[in-house]
């Protein structure tokens, strides 16, 4: 496992972990010009990027077994 893979993994994890606390958290993300909450989008934004970190971990190990 080299250093890119890792960080894919770590970074992954991160933005499942902010997902989570944006979209059950305490806090009420309200755009004032729209009255709008942004709790929804931001956490599916988080999640979404949480898949691509995943899938670039993945392809990395991939390519470091066909070596």
């Amino acid at each position: 496992m080299d250093f890119s893979e890792l960080l894919s993994y770590v970074l992954a994890v991160v933005c499942v972990f902010a997902g989570i606390m944006i979209m059950w958290g305490s806090e009420d993300y309200i755009v004032p010009a729209s009255g709008r909450s942004l709790r929804i989008p931001c956490s599916f934004l988080f999640w979404v990027l949480a898949v691509v970190f995943y899938a670039m971990a993945v392809v990395i190990e991939d390519d470091d077994e066909n070596l």
